[in-house]
């Protein structure tokens, strides 16, 4: 009987121990998620040397900290944001140009939650001038969106961003702060941002609609038509014909005379 309750008083202990929420990027990806198993660019040097340093790759959602209540620079130290100062994650701070990069092709970012939690989440990108293969340090970073308690769809959290312009090579900076555990978590994506196309110049494009509109064509009126050949002829003949009764009048006209 005793037994019975001390297992059930276990049981019940072990219940209210909150869950620990766990997620990261996954599009555009993070350098963890990238790292990890079945991913062909786990085979990247940065990835080699990150899993050589010790980098659990099956654990590429658990980058997390407890109890940082929103002070993130106070708890995470310059040149090791991307693993948050946790040691055994430090493979993802080595400063290098070769980290696997995503280019950008739309607006939509997906935090995926392996196990889903409430809470915010603190979008940061690169400043001008950031370079992969300097530490990243808080002043690189400008915050650019910030999402409280988003709904949870298919497994994920899903987002519609707008960066601030930016050209080249720049990093992403997730920060997930759960409102229903103790935990924040951190994330670096690598991305590429093509530059803006270039806009035609208005001369050019005034040019173009130019060239490519039909103009009117000017039609002469039937009174303004030259006769034809056949027309030509027609007329010649008619004269001719009068100019041969003509004379043949006046002849006999002067025989009657004579006579």
């Amino acid at each position: 009987m005793f037994r019975l309750v001390g297992v059930l008083t276990l049981l019940m202990m072990l219940s209210a121990v909150p869950a620990h929420a766990h997620g990261a990027p996954t599009d555009p990806a993070s350098r963890a998620y990238l790292c990890s198993p079945g991913q062909s660019s786990a085979s990247s040097s940065p990835c080699r040397k990150a899993i050589q340093a010790g980098l659990p790759s099956k654990e590429w959602d658990n980058i997390r900290l407890p109890n940082v209540a929103g002070r993130d620079a106070a708890r995470v130290p310059d040149g090791k944001l991307c693993s948050a100062g946790i040691a055994k994650y430090a493979g993802l701070d080595l400063p290098s140009a070769e980290w696997p990069a995503t280019t950008l092709k739309s607006t939509a970012f997906t935090y995926r939650a392996t196990i889903p939690h409430q809470g915010s989440f603190r979008f940061y990108v690169t400043k001008d001038g950031y370079t992969p293969t300097r530490a990243l340090r808080w002043t690189d970073l400008e915050q650019f969106l910030t999402v409280p308690t988003p709904p949870l769809v298919n497994g994920a959290y899903e987002f519609k961003v707008q960066l601030p312009q930016r050209t080249g090579r720049h990093l992403i900076y997730t920060v997930w702060q759960n409102t229903d555990t103790p935990d924040t978590y951190y994330s670096c994506t690598d991305i590429e941002i093509a530059a803006a196309p270039a806009t035609t110049a208005p001369a050019t494009t005034a040019l173009a609609t130019s060239a490519s509109t039909p103009r009117p064509v000017p039609v002469a009126s039937s009174a303004e038509q030259p006769p034809s050949n056949a027309t030509r002829f027609g007329m010649s003949a008619v004269v001719a014909a009068l100019g041969g009764l003509a004379v043949l009048g006046g002849i006999m006209l002067w025989r009657k005379r004579i006579l």
